[in-house]
Parts: structure tokens; C-alpha cells; sequence
């Protein structure tokens, strides 16, 4: 979801939370997890403006020396099966 319609869906839900709609009713409407609506109605006004989703772009992301070798091998065994 790009940083602009999660900002405005988190702004909304907010302000329908406020209005007295329940988080099931929020989330039907808005098209997301009642679990998302609760944690966005629970934020303060400078949090809903806030994106700090996955890492930076350019950034590659860490993977530990054992994890490495299992998505090698995973490669190694998608190649033979082809």
C-alpha cells in the first residue's frame, strides 16, 4: 500500500472510531484487518503520519549466515527440478 493511502486510511479510521463506529464496521469499509483499524485508532496524531514500514530503499536487508545457506540450497534444489 503506498504511504499516501495508509496515512488516509489511518486518518479515517480514526475519525469513523470517533464517530462511534466499531473496528469490524471500519475495517469492512476500509478493506483491511480489524487488528490494523485497532492499532491505528489507538495511535496519537503525529504517530497516523508516520510510515516507518520495512527498511530503506537501496538498503539490502540482513539475513544471518545460516539463513544464506538454506535460500542457496533452496535455489540449488528449484534449478535440478526444472
Amino acid at each position: 500500500m503506498k504511504k499516501e493511502l495508509l496515512i488516509s486510511k489511518r486518518k479515517k479510521a480514526k475519525e469513523l472510531h470517533e464517530n462511534g463506529w466499531s473496528n469490524r464496521k471500519i475495517a469492512r469499509n476500509l478493506l483491511v484487518s480489524k487488528d490494523s483499524v485497532g492499532k491505528w485508532v489507538r495511535m496519537d496524531e503525529r504517530e497516523v503520519l508516520i510510515d516507518n514500514r520495512g527498511w530503506e530503499k537501496g538498503t539490502s536487508r540482513k539475513y544471518a549466515p545460516e539463513t544464506k545457506q538454506q535460500i542457496i540450497r533452496i535455489r540449488e534444489d528449484l534449478r535440478v527440478r526444472r
